[in-house]
């Protein structure tokens, strides 16, 4: 127990009567956080960076203003509260200064860790100066408060000794602001943030798990390939690479399309795991819909006990909430990473590391001894790269991970130990590149296909768009004139929706069946589909060729296959790549790609050499966004938060549940009727993350034709077709009106009425 100057003082001492929560003592609960906090850091080796001590005073500190009548009173059904995180940290200030030395500032990144732990975290210098503003007189008045509050605590400062820390403060502000303060603050707020939420959910212990046995994948179901053997050897060498590492560090995975990487990537990962004694397997993926399809692998190659998905849409097995496991509710309510294997989303991990807001910090500690797989890394913003190289970097050294960055168009993100054959490449070229030198209007797009590839209705095809508007209008033209079934993928269907299609178009492909299909990005990269043909309209060099890897993916055609470019543009002569794309990308992937006036041809084989010589050209005219000189300047707050994905949310649009099968109305009927408490909180969640399956956001312009043209409509049902719910600020559309307004092929329906371009240009 902590001692200093001849006093102690511990959660003992306070009142038996006082809680924390309805069903938790306060002394418990703030003795709980600690030994939870302790048992983490040890487990994830961060003593050395968190001592003890450190960690001690913040866990039972942490809650301390929770002895506040007005609080009290609240966990009674009384009154609304009292803000609780300020009071117990000056109680962590004041503690933590009699155990620290002159020269350490920690104390105010634990009071700060306090004071901020159910929010988020501001930047360094925001804070400090939070701490300074206070005067003798004010530092009195909290002293006086802390005696009222806690009548048995005994360790204070002195009105001097507050003033000369203060003014310690003001003058040391650069010194302290750094990147080992904010490694520092940051391991602390995600121990402090996740122990907390723990032990009030009802953890009240660790299970330490190990990295389970991997099974080696089992092909004998599956139809022999000539490329089998290739993908073999290609994998030995790559494992054989593991070799000669003896310390955790910065890795890349650089193979073909189609060479089998999810496999191979997490047998490198598995055997770098043992040998360097890593306690955790991250696999990162860019998009929902591959987390969902590695993620089978993974468990088949696992264990499904010990493989956890993680992203947005996911839920576990579904219990009642009585019956459900403490760390079953701390996964699904707080996606806490609790198993040896987590496959999750790269902006879940880019969270993790950057965000400022509470519960995103929740996984950062999970981060130390673990190997990180990041697949396709190319989709991060060029702009990000050097800085977030150098973050991964400072966090290797520190925390002793590995990265490894896996893809076939390895980005300028960090200079690491590359893991594959040196000059390997595919076997043969599996695909011919045709770039077409002008701009071309949508509508020209079928006399493209025509004059272009051979047999182009004989042969399945992928068309991919750069905007849903587009997209839609492609498939408007070409559905009912190629001869074969014509598909659709973009996020105006539903997630429930775009799941289903993938579903089918392997069974098509598996079986044989001609068909098309017209996409935006979401099939670029990671998806494994195979077509004979493919469409790109014009964008970034790297994404041209992700889209290229669903052509001929597997060698189906000797002959092989063609991927045709071509950049398209609106009535208005506007590309529609420079609706979504940044200028510089795409300036780059023109010189690169076109040749002036006349069709260029190339063979995959070229296209790696391409995509470095794009690669070199975008870092060198892309001007870095400083993330890393941010965090070491201590601004790590929300002004200069980077987001991975420019979120271009459109505050004139509102989300649509659409009742696509039997279950979704009792579902939302449940979730508006239900009154949500703390207790029931997760089970909200859990049914939330379900109903997301069936949602889509969409413009309140085409939410208005929607409801002119249902309005003519005579229904049966009872429930409007298209029906506001106030409490949730969202619609709900019923069967029978999604009839009329959602098309069962590519979904949303953008009625001529409400066309225009604001809000097209996304996925």
């Amino acid at each position: 127990m902590l001692q200093s100057a001849g006093t102690m003082w511990s959660p003992g001492f306070l009142d038996g009567e006082l809680k924390s929560h309805p069903e938790r003592h306060l002394k418990d609960h703030l003795n709980g956080t600690y030994r939870l906090m302790s048992d983490m850091a040890q487990y994830h080796g961060l003593k050395s960076i968190l001592p003890d001590i450190d960690i001690e005073i913040a866990g039972i500190t942490h809650d301390l203003g929770k002895a506040h009548p007005l609080f009290q009173d609240y966990l009674n059904g009384r009154g609304d509260g009292i803000d609780h995180a300020l009071p117990s940290a000056w109680f962590t200030l004041n503690l933590s200064k009699f155990h620290t030395n002159e020269d350490s500032f920690s104390d105010i990144w634990l009071a700060e860790a306090v004071r901020r732990h159910h929010t988020y975290m501001v930047d360094g210098g925001e804070a400090l100066d939070f701490w300074v503003q206070h005067n003798k007189q004010a530092f009195k008045e909290q002293k006086d408060a802390m005696k009222k509050l806690v009548p048995t605590w005994n360790i204070f400062l002195s009105e001097e000794q507050w003033e000369d820390y203060a003014e310690a403060l003001m003058l040391k502000r650069k010194k302290i602001l750094n990147a080992q303060t904010w490694l520092f603050y940051r391991l602390l707020y995600s121990l402090l943030i996740t122990a907390d939420r723990m032990d009030a959910i009802g953890v009240r212990g660790l299970k330490m798990h190990h990295l389970p046995l991997f099974k080696e994948p089992d092909f004998s179901g599956r139809e022999s390939s000539p490329l089998d053997a290739w993908r073999q050897q290609t994998r030995e060498a790559c494992i054989r690479s593991v070799d000669d590492i003896e310390h955790p560090g910065l890795f890349t995975l650089t193979l073909p399309t189609g060479a089998g990487k999810t496999i191979t990537g997490l047998d490198i990962a598995r055997r770098m795991a043992h040998k360097l004694g890593s306690k955790t397997i991250i696999y990162a993926l860019p998009f929902i819909s591959i987390v969902e399809q590695n993620s089978l692998v993974a468990k088949g190659l696992f264990g499904e006990e010990d493989v956890q998905e993680d992203h947005s849409l996911s839920t576990l097995v579904e219990t009642s909430e009585k019956n459900q496991d403490p760390m079953t509710r701390m996964k699904t309510f707080f996606r806490y990473w609790d198993a040896p294997v987590i496959l999750t989303t790269m902006v879940q991990l880019w969270e993790s590391i950057y965000s400022p807001k509470a519960n995103d910090t929740i996984d950062f500690h999970r981060l130390s001894d673990a190997v990180v797989i990041m697949d396709e890394p190319q989709t991060i913003n060029p702009r990000y790269w050097h800085g977030f190289g150098e973050t991964l970097q400072y966090l290797s050294d520190k925390l002793h991970t590995s990265y490894i960055l896996m893809t076939a168009t390895q980005p300028y993100i960090i200079k690491g130990i590359e893991l594959s054959p040196k000059g390997l490449s595919f076997p043969y070229n599996r695909h011919t590149y045709k770039i077409l030198p002008h701009k071309y209007q949508l509508n020209e797009l079928p006399s493209l296909l025509e004059d272009h590839i051979e047999r182009l209705y004989e042969k399945s095809g992928l068309i991919v768009l750069n905007t849903r508007k587009s997209a839609v209008e492609v498939y408007r033209m070409i559905k009912n004139a190629m001869g074969a079934p014509v598909y659709f993928l973009s996020t105006w269907m539903t997630p429930h929706h775009r799941r289903l299609t993938m579903r089918l178009l392997r069974y098509l492909e598996k079986k044989k069946i001609q068909h098309y299909l017209v996409s935006t990005q979401v099939v670029e990269a990671g998806v494994d589909l195979d077509f004979d043909w493919v469409f790109r309209d014009l964008g970034p060099l790297d994404s041209v060729v992700q889209v290229a890897g669903r052509c001929n993916r597997h060698s189906r055609s000797e002959r092989g296959g063609l991927v045709l470019v071509a950049e398209l543009m609106n009535e208005q002569g506007k590309s529609f790549s420079n609706m979504v794309y940044d200028d510089i990308l795409l300036d780059s992937s023109r010189s690169t790609l076109r040749q002036e006036d006349r069709i260029n041809i190339f063979e995959e084989n070229m296209a790696p050499i391409k995509v470095d010589s794009y690669y070199r050209d975008i870092t060198e005219r892309l001007q870095d966004k400083g993330i890393w000189k941010n965090l070491c300047d201590g601004r790590w707050g929300p002004q200069d938060r980077p987001n991975l994905i420019d979120k271009h949310y459109d505050p004139l649009s509102a989300e649509v549940y659409v009742e696509q099968n039997n279950t979704v109305r009792p579902m939302f009927e449940k979730l508006i009727n239900t009154k949500w408490t703390l207790e029931n909180l997760n089970e909200k969640r859990h049914l939330h993350r379900k109903l997301l399956q069936y949602m889509i956001e969409v413009p309140l312009k085409a939410l208005e034709s929607w409801r002119n043209k249902l309005a003519t409509i005579a229904f049966r049902d009872e429930l409007p077709p298209l029906d506001f719910n106030a409490r949730f600020q969202c619609w709900f559309l019923t069967k029978e009106g999604r009839k009329h307004v959602y098309d069962h092929i590519s979904g949303f329906n953008l009625t001529k009425d409400s066309e225009d371009e604001e809000g097209a240009c996304f996925l």
